[in-house]
């Protein structure tokens, strides 16, 4: 199946409550929403003197933005045109920015902040960027292959970032 047959597939599915769901969905990826968070997840490390993972947060909130930034115009893909859009993108469409910032800053959250693990962290760290992403395709706002860049770069640096704070904290 193609990516266009893919999306439409999936376009088929459009009732009102899921168009309000995805459009949460979009939210939870926004520079405003994640820039929140990052920030108060770095504020919080900060008071309780864990400097690696507050650093860490620091680093990813800066790449993230920066891949964004800078990796997008530089391949220029046009998003799809394939129906009318509920919400206007302002950028090119690959990698998925929202994509990349839940599957970079859910799974650092969930382990990092909550301290999550097993189930919990995979409701949150993988749940949420899995809603996202889906939410992207569902909105018509990205092609299949535009998420999935999305999800490895950012679980690239969720893992990195993970591996970074696991390494300076003390065996429980």
């Amino acid at each position: 199946m193609n990516e266009t047959a893919l999306l439409q597939s999936i376009h088929g599915l459009h009732t009102p409550f899921l168009d309000g769901l995805f459009l949460f969905s979009h939210e939870l990826g926004t520079l405003r929403f994640s820039a929140l968070l990052a920030l108060v997840a770095i504020s919080w490390h900060v008071r309780r003197g864990e400097r690696r993972a507050a650093l860490a947060w620091l680093v990813v909130g800066l790449t993230t933005i920066s891949v964004d930034s800078f990796v997008k115009p530089g391949f220029g893909r046009a998003r799809p045109e394939l129906w009318p859009r509920m919400i206007e993108p302002t950028s090119f469409s690959f990698p998925s920015g929202h994509a990349l910032v839940s599957a970079t800053l859910f799974p650092l959250f969930a382990w990092v902040t909550l301290r999550l693990r097993r189930i919990r962290f995979l409701v949150l760290g993988v749940g949420v960027p899995l809603f996202v992403g889906f939410g992207r395709l569902y909105l018509g706002v990205h092609w299949p292959t535009d998420v999935l860049a999305g999800w490895a770069l950012g679980a690239t640096q969720a893992f990195v970032a993970i591996r970074s704070v696991a390494a300076g904290s003390p065996k429980s």
